[in-house]
């Protein structure tokens, strides 16, 4: 159970949360817990969204591998509720429950190695940020561009962030 109330739809009385959740609404068909729980903080939900959508939006990072980097994150933080959600939506992207599985070790896997660094440096940074080592950002540096780590590293921060949130307030997972 949730240790915050859950804000719900017919509560809304600030503009920019009923924006927040139109948005929401559009993007998955309802308005899930994590907008309901930042719905007290009306400057958060408007300001979140937007960051959220500009991280998470198809750009120079293939979408299977944002989705593979948010799954090993959320595992690693041990985020029932990102990763239950993740699950779902990485199954809708067409996800095999193997392909789901390999993240767990991708070292062990046939997982494309520019795809193994990058869930390695996930896993460096969301373990241990301040040290990620320099071996290992040399090796990413051969796979993707400056522009494309600088997404990578927005998408891993985003989904440390989000976890520790959900997680702290105990949001209750969903089906999407």
């Amino acid at each position: 159970m949730a240790r915050v109330k859950y804000i719900e739809e017919d509560e809304v009385k600030d503009p920019r949360v009923k924006e927040a959740y139109e948005r929401m609404r559009k993007k998955r068909g309802k308005v899930t817990n994590i907008y309901k729980a930042l719905a007290h903080k009306p400057s958060i939900i408007s300001t979140i969204g937007p960051f959220v959508a500009a991280v998470q939006e198809p750009d120079e990072l293939d979408p299977k591998l944002k989705e593979k980097v948010i799954l090993r994150v959320s595992r690693i933080n041990r985020s029932s509720y990102c990763y239950h959600a993740h699950i779902q939506i990485s199954k809708k992207m067409g996800f095999t429950d193997n392909e789901i599985l390999e993240i767990e070790n991708p070292e062990a896997s046939t997982i494309p190695e520019s795809e193994k660094v990058a869930l390695k440096y996930a896993e460096a940074m969301t373990t241990n940020p301040g040290d990620v080592p320099d071996t290992l950002f040399n090796e990413l540096k051969k796979h993707f561009s400056d522009s494309q780590i600088v997404e990578l590293t927005a998408l891993v921060a985003l989904y440390n962030m989000i976890n520790r949130f959900n997680e702290a307030l105990k949001l209750d997972p969903e089906d999407y």
